[in-house]
């Protein structure tokens, strides 16, 4: 019975290396606005990956756009991995969410489904 988690683990940490590594890339700078803040969900990345939001006393709303042929989520955590909102998007399916106002701070999101987010699936979302 160990043969077989060892050979499961040995074989995620082959397909792990194979995954192509998502840079952090551009830094897309949100000013408070009415209009949710696009992000489209790839195979395997985020688009963006990064984004600055200046706070806001309003809410933040997000619109979440599945370009892909497989199923995503996004989840959102604080630095403390509190879960503050999780969705699941069909492929091909786009859908809004919005949240209460943030605190400043540091918020990773991702994608819950197996593998994703190992595969590079996540993104940092900074409130200043």
């Amino acid at each position: 019975m160990k043969s077989i988690g060892f050979i499961i683990t040995l074989a995620m940490m082959i397909l792990a290396n194979c995954a192509p590594r998502p840079m952090i890339g551009p830094v897309r700078i949100i000013y408070p606005e009415d209009r949710p803040v696009e992000i489209e969900l790839k195979s395997y990345s985020f688009q963006p990956n990064h984004i600055a939001i200046l706070q806001s006393p309003s809410p933040l709303t997000f619109r979440l756009t599945n370009t892909a042929s497989m199923r995503h989520n996004f989840t959102l955590i604080d630095s403390l991995k509190n879960v503050l909102v999780t969705r699941d998007v069909k492929p091909k399916e786009s859908i809004t969410v919005t949240l209460k106002p943030l605190s400043p701070g540091n918020y990773i999101f991702y994608c819950n489904r197996f593998l994703h987010r190992l595969g590079g699936m996540k993104g940092m979302l900074m409130v200043d």
